[in-house]
């Protein structure tokens, strides 16, 4: 099937590893040009990790190493941004849309996680990196949106938003992913009759090699099993299986797809979706 994204133009948050990353390949296959943005520079260069973290502990690479790897598959913008900075996510977005010529699709991916204590500073930082990023990326690319004649908008979401899936303390990721969800739909219906598409997707869990459910095989064995044999098939989601649909939603194959919550968690979920 022929997605009709040959030439198209793409910016995804923190696309620098992880399902991200996994999506900016699935773009860049289909013939489309990809702007990305992380907060870890790479190469070789220092990294100010800050309250946020850095992540999994074997996640070095970063922006430069991201930039090599998918510029072997197309066209690859990138720059350092820190996406709890809302003003920067705005200037990625703008200089985005001048080095590609425009902007028809936009992928909201970037989150704090949880695992941390359930603090003032934890929500605060949820807040800004979870929910109000996804804000600064629509409202920046919704001029360039306008011209180009419309587009597609798909949010990253989590199936902690839909069914509770504690872990530690920390209590604002699953919260900030359930707004996202009513800040998508709500965007959908004001925007559709502008042909600007918004859906989100929500991944169970994702084993990803340099990802969190990778560190937690390691530091919470019985945490990572217990997750693994929920899911039906017996395993954990690959990052290529999400990003597919990521692709398929924000292409015109999905031209009446509009306002969805898109659960892809390969049954891991166990309401009935009516």
């Amino acid at each position: 099937m022929d997605l009709g994204l040959n030439g198209k133009k793409v910016i995804i948050s923190a696309a620098t590893r992880g399902l991200g990353f996994a999506t900016a390949q699935s773009f860049l296959k289909e013939g489309a040009q990809v702007a990305i943005c992380g907060r870890r520079p790479g190469g070789g260069e220092s990294f100010e990790a800050g309250f946020q973290g850095e992540g999994h502990p074997l996640a070095r690479s970063g922006l430069a190493e991201a930039l090599e790897a998918l510029g072997e598959l197309g066209p690859v913008h990138g720059e350092v941004v820190d996406c709890a900075d809302g003003e920067a996510v705005r200037r990625w977005v703008d200089s985005s849309a001048q080095a590609m010529g425009g902007i028809d699709i936009v992928v909201s991916n970037a989150s704090a996680l949880g695992g941390r204590g359930n603090t003032r500073e934890g929500w605060d930082l949820s807040y800004e990196v979870d929910l109000l990023s996804s804000v600064a990326m629509f409202e920046a690319a919704l001029p360039h949106l306008r011209k180009a004649g419309g587009g597609a908008f798909v949010q990253t979401g989590s199936v902690a938003a839909i069914e509770d899936h504690p872990f530690g303390e920390n209590l604002s990721y699953a919260a900030m992913k359930a707004a996202l969800i009513n800040l998508v739909h709500q965007l959908a219906h004001r925007h559709a009759g502008e042909n600007i598409r918004c859906n989100t997707v929500c991944p169970g869990p994702t084993r990803v090699e340099d990802g969190s459910w990778a560190f937690l095989e390691g530091y919470m064995p019985d945490y990572y099993e217990h997750n693994r044999d929920r899911h039906p098939a017996g395993r954990f989601g690959r990052p290529e299986e999400i990003a597919d649909v990521i692709v398929f939603l924000a292409s015109e194959r999905a031209c009446w797809v509009m306002g969805e919550n898109l659960m892809v968690d390969g049954g891991y979920t166990t309401h009935v979706k009516f």
